[in-house]
Order: structure tokens, then sequence, then C-alpha cells
């Protein structure tokens, strides 16, 4: 009896809902990953970087299949990292892995490979693998690769830049792969697929704790604050500044919101103080109410 309830109070705290909504984002992303991957750049042998890079290697060397390969290089990358990340989010990563190999090794083959030009391959490839690695981190999963090495490497020396080692990693995997195939091109796809990638990743990221920011200079600014909550039902903080030529008392009204609430308020402030100035700005990493916090790497 004991063990059944230890059983329901860990199936309670896992919460399965909220599990069976990453293994979904799982899903989806690792087979937009597979389909970039196989149906374009493999297709025309366009070079790739990081642990996938090894695993196309040893794919066109001895035609090992690439989603295998990519989990058992990683295996050494999650021994690593595993008192860096936690238990959880380790152990939900190579679940990731186990699917994404799943879907690159049996259902990506099964559609039509693309046969055109290698420069629009590389950068259907690194749109498609770019939105597909989003949708996993914005579930808060991974498919591991050089994000556990840079990582394991930052653990030991953290004064090197997170940007050069990545950098660094892909430079040595498509140096390797243009000296073993002779495919010095292959360098400049490949670094395509990784600009539109992580371009695509960032877009996708960002966008997750995206807004806009209006700083509202007046002499009215509770009216401002009302005016605010009852336009777009935005919280506000009142600051006091003072103008750099003559020196007066103003107050600042900032307003953090959605894009799509900047106008409405703006209107609205117009006709309330038309003596007012405000200045609007776009922001990111915005953390607190109102707002989704996104994180990845890290299971409460």
């Amino acid at each position: 009896m004991e063990e059944v309830n230890g059983a329901a109070k860990l199936l309670k705290k896992i919460g399965w809902k909220k599990e069976a909504k990453v293994c979904l984002g799982e899903i989806v992303g690792s087979l937009l990953v597979a389909f970039g991957t196989y149906n374009f750049a493999a297709s025309l042998n366009v070079p790739l970087t990081g642990v996938s890079g090894v695993a196309f290697i040893v794919y066109r060397l001895f035609h090992v299949p690439m989603g295998w390969m990519t989990v058992l290089l990683n295996i050494p990358l999650i021994i690593l990292c595993l008192r860096r990340m936690g238990k959880r989010f380790l152990m939900r990563s190579f679940r990731c892995m186990l699917i994404g190999s799943l879907l690159l090794d049996y259902f990506a083959p099964l559609f039509p490979a693309y046969h055109g030009e290698r420069i629009l391959a590389a950068l259907c490839a690194g749109a498609l693998t770019g939105l597909g690695y989003g949708i996993i981190y914005r579930v808060n999963s991974s498919t591991g690769g050089t994000d556990f090495l840079t990582v394991a490497v930052k653990s030991r020396w953290p004064h090197i830049s997170m940007g050069f080692l990545e950098f660094m990693v892909a430079f040595v995997v498509l140096a390797v792969y243009a000296l073993i195939f002779h495919d010095f091109d292959g360098i400049m796809y490949g670094l395509i697929i990784s600009f539109v990638s992580s371009n695509v990743i960032n877009r996708i990221l960002v966008g997750a704790n995206e807004g806009t920011v209006s700083l509202i200079v007046t002499d009215h600014p509770r009216e401002i604050c009302r005016c605010i909550d009852e336009t777009i039902g935005r919280g506000s903080t009142v600051m006091q500044g003072k103008g750099g030529y003559q020196g007066d008392e103003r107050s600042v009204v900032m307003c953090v919101m959605g894009q799509k609430e900047v106008a409405p308020l703006q209107e609205a402030v117009s006709e309330l103080d038309p003596a007012s100035f405000t200045v609007t700005m776009p922001c990111s990493e915005i953390h607190g109410e109102g707002f989704r916090y996104l994180t990845v790497g890290k299971i409460e």
C-alpha cells in the first residue's frame, strides 16, 4: 500500500498533463529538425555543425544511421553534465534525443528529398532546424549536442565566452568535414545553416518574453496610471524626473505592455494629456506578473 501511495505522489508531482505537452512539443520540434536534416541538408551533402555534424560525417563514411549515432555521441556529454543540468532535465533531453533519432532514421526517409540548389537546401535546412529546436527549447527540453558540451567546458573554465566555444565547435566540425570530403564550399553552406538556425531560435525564444516599454513624461501621473489600467489593464510605475534645460520637476510613468497594446494606449494618453511626452521602445526578457516567463535547462 505504501508503494502504491508513493507512486501516486510521484505521478502527481511530475504532472502528466504538463509532461504530455512537453512530449508533444518534442515530437513536433524533432519532426521539423528531422526534415531539415535529412530531406534538405543530407540529401545534397550540406554539412551540419555540432554533434549532428559529426554524426553526418560518420554517416557518409560508414553509413551508420545519423539518429542513433547522435544518441551515442550524446551519452558521454550527458554524463559530463549530470551534476550541472539536473537529472530530470537530462532525462527529458535523452527522451527527446530518442524521439529525434527515430524520426530522423525511420520517418523522414519516407518523404521525398530536395535535390535542387545547395544554397536553397542550406537556407531551408537552417529555417526548419531552427524552428524545430526553438519549439523544443520553448517546452524546456533539449536535444543535447554542443549545448551540453559548452556547459561542461564552461563549468571547468568559466572565463571562456559561450559564443566563442560554440563557434570553435562549429568551425572544427566543418573543417574536419571539408578535409575529409574535399568540400571546402561546404564550410560556407554549413555556416549558413548555423546562422539561419540560430536566428530563428533566437526569435522564437526571445519572442516568448518580448514586449514594449513606454515612458510617459507628464504633469498628471495619477490620471495617466488610471488611464493605463482602464485602457489595457496593465500596471505602471511612477518615477520622478528633472528637465535637463530648465530643471523642472516632472513625473515619468513607465509601463510594460504587449506590442498590440501600444496603439490604443498612445491614443488614450494623447486625449487625456496632449502636453505629455511619450517614448516607446521594444524590450525583451520581460519576467514578472502579466508576462510569460520562459526558462530553459531547469525543471522545478
